[in-house]
Formats: C-alpha cells, sequence, structure tokens
C-alpha cells in the first residue's frame, strides 16, 4: 500500500511538473530594451575635456617633476582603453604612481591615482585633491568643489560625480579614480 502512494505522488508530481513547463511563458518582450540617452557610448565614454598632456604633461611633469612613460599597447587597460601612460614621482621610491587610460590625446577614459604612504598622510590627500583640481580645469568653476571633495574623502571609499566626472577612491589600495559620470 505505501508502494502504491509513494508511486501516485511521483507521478502525479511529474505530470504536474510537465504541465507547469508546458504551459508557462516568460513575461515580457523577448527584445532586449533600448539603451538610454545618458548611456555612456561614444564621447560620453571620456573624461569631458580632459587630455592627456593637461594631467601628464602640465600637472605632473612640469608642475612636479614626475616622470610619465607609455606602457605597451598589448597591456591590457581597466577601462578598455587602446594605451596607457603610468606617471612616478621623480626621486623612484615607488609610493605613488598615476595612470592614464585614452584611446586618443584628447579621449582620456580614466585617470587613477595610487599612494602607498598610508591612510591620512599629507601626501596621499594631496595628490587626491590636485588630481580632483586638475581634472575639473575645463569646468573651472567647479575645481575647488572638487578639490575640497577629495581632500574631505581621501581616507574613505565614497564616490560622487561633478561637473561629468566621477571621483571614487578605494582603501586597498589607497587610490583615486575618475571615470565618466552622468
Amino acid at each position: 500500500m505505501i508502494g502504491l502512494v509513494t508511486a501516485g505522488l511521483l507521478l502525479g508530481g511529474g505530470v504536474g511538473a510537465a504541465l507547469g513547463l508546458a504551459t508557462a511563458s516568460p513575461k515580457g518582450s523577448a527584445k532586449p530594451p533600448a539603451f538610454s540617452a545618458d548611456f555612456p557610448g561614444g564621447d560620453r565614454r571620456y573624461l569631458p575635456g580632459v587630455t592627456v598632456a593637461m594631467i601628464s604633461d602640465d600637472w605632473l611633469k612640469k608642475s612636479n617633476k614626475w616622470k610619465c612613460a607609455k606602457k605597451p599597447d598589448k597591456e591590457e587597460t581597466a577601462s578598455g582603453a587602446a594605451h596607457r601612460v603610468e606617471c612616478e614621482p621623480p626621486d623612484d621610491r615607488g609610493d605613488m604612481s598615476v595612470s592614464i587610460e585614452y584611446d586618443k590625446e584628447d579621449s582620456v577614459r580614466q585617470v587613477a591615482a595610487t599612494c602607498w604612504l598610508g591612510l591620512h598622510t599629507v601626501a596621499c590627500t594631496s595628490l587626491f585633491s590636485t588630481m580632483a583640481d586638475t581634472l575639473l580645469i575645463p569646468r573651472k568653476s567647479l575645481r575647488k568643489q572638487a578639490a575640497g571633495w577629495a581632500k574631505k574623502n581621501a581616507d574613505s571609499e565614497r564616490s560622487t560625480t561633478i561637473g561629468g566626472v566621477r571621483l571614487e577612491f578605494d582603501l586597498s589600495p589607497h587610490g583615486m579614480t575618475a571615470t565618466p559620470g552622468l
């Protein structure tokens, strides 16, 4: 008797499951939705008004005597950009770096600064604050706001978007990354 009940339950459950699969269809359209107008395609993939020379030549080399070197194109970039420049302070300590990822001189996808001197250090905070200020040169009225935000949040994992530039901090490694923001 127990065998008949078990067999009946298994057979009934199997038939119910088969009917459920055969009659249920997902709701909604089979076509994927279109991207919104704000989706970062085309020129929106780039930091607005930022050029490689503005970061590497004007800010890092001329003002701070850093050395910058273009990395081989075959090395991968975090942003998918075609090229990358790595910059370091002149004393070869290896405690700070700035990486610029770009497709063309005036098409910068990402700028990332890393500082291994530790949290709550003047050098790291200054690096991040100055980078934020430099990135907003094309939007002069927002430079002070960006630099102040970076200074205040340098030892956090916060992010914000100011003037089309998304600034995002990370604590491990201690750094700030700038990407296009909507």
